[in-house]
């Protein structure tokens, strides 16, 4: 990688402030200043025994629950933060926050190895599992999502934040479970008038003008639509006079508009919108027919900033709503980053805050890591690209990092940020490097640039461990990561990345089910064209996972690498004839191929006060123009209509059942079949609740699949008998254990869970024929 001066993340840079003053007098040295412990418990937990998935002898664990207040110096490395010089200053010049935490460690000291797992809360959910924790290690997780406390509607409007963390502790901890609950607060919307927030919170600045100044405004996008897939509306399943601006259902945009006045906004519907970014004509909604209020029981309500009402009728489900509006008070989130940052290094360094509190593991911890998967694996890159794995004193705060499952770069350290956007049409994410070696943005005539290039410069980069799956390529946009947003060679792979690919396997993986069912009796999800792919991650997961920790610990080589390319002809156009797919649409109607109907990367025009290398700075156009549509890019398949490609085998995949791929059609909500080019059409590849892959059973016998005119092999000619499909997953597992893509003690319970299988199994009767092929695929299970 080369070497540079400092590029000025934030020269457009904005600042922020905390709207809750933290009430402290902090010492001068930036990071955790004080550690208060508000909850604590003892429980009993079988930890994992490490190298296995077998659990072990229970063991005693406590689990802290607390709050990080802390302060960062706004000039330096964390005068990258977008907003950082508008935020309120304590007596030192630096910008406080208070973040909430939780530890799960082996009450015993002498029973920790060393090792700490600090993993990203999904949307401020609990991301520690407490029945799969590995034996000696120390889990924590902690709050790093500011615009979570301003998720709450009251009915008098609240500045933010919804709960101020600097008053009291937040949440209730389960003593049983360990399990924390986010902090109850008055909501208009909620059952009872209270709205649980989020367990894990970060309570960030307010970028202000200053004390008796007008209020930091600009424009923002939002918009109202019915469904479950990521827009809906946030009062129930029916359609009412009034919803609010919807970024991902449920959340809801954070930013309240600067004036009731509605002639200040643009509100419009559009009856349709393509994966390609054309929609329908807009249909502009006049200032008197709508208000910023809230109106259950239909026109005029009560003035609300946080909700919209109609003056007639109710929302209609065919239609999408969209805002473009003036907001105030922008929230300085990527301080966020830093509480991430700051907690990891005091936990992992730190003895005693100097404000007050010890830290409970001090002493015991030498190496780090962390996890996250989705919307923290998109925190992660942005964690790693603005340089955040470096700590206030210049080390290294995280020997380890793995971002699961996304190829997105979260949009966060920008003004106006909506972490929890998705890859929806006028979403940001694509427009710093999503890759990890220097390479140029080709889409945008940028100069390289990579996820690395900073903690490369001051030798602070983590040992990478990336994983995801063909739902990715079809919904993430995870191309972009192997080829960049033009796809016209592979970008390098650093030696301190390992990646790995899961063919067919659906977003965050599949229930590994080796039970077969017919196609003419096959369940399929509400709202989705197909059901969700088995294809599994969590064994692969288990591997994988023992295999990075073994190299932070001891220097063990993690396996080679196993992706699609673009120089072996694997990586390819989304399009049927470049992939290579067969044409079902006669013979298996349900494989149909829609692999072409996923959001493409977008060339956006926010305006010039974005730093489109940096995604950071102050976007002004919403919505942004498209100046361009980029490629989608998949993997090319076989006969079946399976990906066959350089990967991470999977057992299941290995030994299929059926066609596996990594798109699933929406069939109700906008992002069905209203989305794409009006009512009637497909639409898009984000299904059910989260973006699934797809699957479609063979046949069991040939008898029954040329009945059915289905052209694929079915399990009597894949496999002859039961035993026949056994010994093929039993070779399976013994290559995945080899390539150390499967632990060893998990082999015999796939095996076992395929001998109980229904596969081939009675009232089926097998042939001599049957038999014989059997037996030969049975004469060889072990790898070569």
């Amino acid at each position: 990688m080369r070497a540079r001066t400092h590029r000025p993340l934030a020269r457009l840079a904005s600042a922020l402030g905390l709207v809750a003053a933290i009430g402290w007098s902090a010492p001068s040295h930036a990071g955790v200043q004080r550690i208060v412990i508000d909850q604590t418990a003892t429980i009993s937990l079988k930890p994992i025994t490490m190298g296995t998935a077998t659990p072990g002898a229970s063991t005693s664990y406590t689990v802290y629950v607390g709050r990080q207040f802390g302060e960062i110096d706004p000039g330096g490395p964390n005068g990258l933060i977008t907003d950082i010089n508008l935020a309120p200053k304590n007596a030192d010049g630096k910008v406080g926050y208070v973040a909430n935490f939780q530890i799960v460690t082996p009450t015993d000291p002498a029973q920790r190895n060393g090792l700490m797992i600090q993993s990203v809360p999904n949307r401020g959910g609990n991301s520690i599992t407490t029945t799969a924790l590995l034996q000696g290690v120390t889990y924590v997780q902690s709050g790093w999502q500011g615009d979570l406390l301003a998720q709450c509607s009251p009915a008098t409007a609240k500045a933010y934040p919804c709960f101020d963390l600097d008053s009291g502790p937040y949440g209730s901890l389960n003593t049983s479970t360990g399990v924390l609950t986010g902090a109850q607060v008055p909501d208009v919307a909620a059952a009872g008038g209270l709205k649980t927030l989020a367990a894990f919170v970060v309570q960030v600045p307010v970028a202000t003008n200053g004390a008796g100044e007008p209020p930091v405004t600009g424009a923002v996008y939002g918009h109202v639509c019915t469904g479950t897939n990521g827009c809906g509306l946030a009062v129930g399943s029916t359609p009412t006079s009034t919803a609010q601006l919807v970024i991902q259902g449920p959340a809801f945009v954070p930013y309240q508009p600067a004036s009731a006045d509605t002639r200040q906004a643009q509100f419009w519907t559009v009856s349709s919108q393509t994966f390609t970014g054309v929609t329908g004509p807009k249909t502009p909604i006049a200032g008197d027919q709508w208000a910023w209020a809230y109106c259950p029981g239909g026109w005029p309500g009560t003035p609300n900033p946080n909700w919209i009402c109609l003056k007639s009728g109710t929302f209609d489900p065919s239609l999408l709503y969209e805002m473009s509006y003036t907001a105030k008070n922008p929230l300085v989130l990527g301080v966020g980053f830093a509480a991430f940052r700051d907690l990891g290094s005091f936990l992992r360094y730190g003895t005693a805050a100097p404000g007050g509190g010890a830290n409970p593991l001090s002493g015991t911890i030498t190496k780090a890591s962390t996890v996250g998967g989705s919307q923290s694996a998109a925190f992660l890159h942005g964690f790693i690209f603005w340089g955040f794995n470096k700590d206030e004193d210049g080390r290294k705060v995280f020997d380890g990092a793995w971002p699961q499952v996304d190829g997105r770069m979260m949009v966060m350290n920008i003004r106006w940020g909506q972490p929890n956007n998705l890859m929806y049409l006028y979403m940001g994410g694509d427009e710093a490097p999503v890759w990890w070696a220097d390479y140029p943005n080709l889409a945008r005539g940028l100069p390289a640039d990579g996820m690395l290039d900073r903690c490369t410069l001051d030798n602070t980069c983590p040992e990478i461990l990336e994983t995801f799956a063909s739902a990715e390529l079809h919904s993430e946009k995870f191309h972009a990561s192997l080829c960049g947003f033009t796809c016209v060679e592979d970008i390098p792979l650093p030696a301190n990345v390992h990646r790995y690919y899961t063919p067919g396997g659906t977003h965050g993986g599949g229930s590994a089910d080796f039970t077969w069912t017919s196609p003419a009796a096959i369940a399929t999800p509400t709202g989705q064209s197909l059901p969700t792919s088995p294809i599994p991650a969590a064994h692969t997961n288990n591997a994988l996972n023992y295999a990075l920790l073994q190299l932070i610990l001891h220097g063990t080589p993690m396996p080679p690498s196993a992706y699609p390319t673009v120089a072996r002809g694997e990586l390819v156009p989304n399009n049927a004839a470049a992939e290579g797919f067969p044409n079902f649409s006669t013979t298996v109607p349900r494989l149909t191929f829609h692999g072409d109907q996923a959001w493409r990367p977008f060339v956006y025009d926010f305006g010039p006060g974005e730093n489109y290398d940096q995604e950071s700075g102050i976007p002004s156009i919403q919505p942004p123009v498209i100046k361009a549509v980029l490629p989608g890019y998949a993997v090319k398949v076989n006969s079946d209509g399976n990906e066959s490609t350089t990967s991470m085998k999977t057992v299941l995949g290995e030994a299929p059942l059926g066609t596996y791929v990594g798109w699933n059609l929406a069939t109700t909500g906008w992002y069905g079949p209203n989305a794409s080019n009006g009512p009637g059409s497909v639409g898009q590849v984000f299904a059910g609740a989260g973006n699934s892959g797809g699957w479609w059973p063979f046949w069991d016998t040939r008898a029954n699949r040329v009945a059915a005119d289905d052209p694929r092999p079915s399990l009597e000619e894949r496999y002859g008998t039961h035993a026949g499909f056994v010994c093929a997953v039993t070779r399976a597992a013994n290559v995945a254990v080899q390539q150390r893509f499967l632990l060893p003690s998990e082999a015999p319970t796939l095996i076992a869970n395929a001998s109980a299988s229904n596969v081939l199994a009675a009232p089926y009767v097998p042939t001599a024929k049957d038999t014989l092929f059997a037996s030969l695929l049975c004469s060889n299970t072990t790898a070569r």
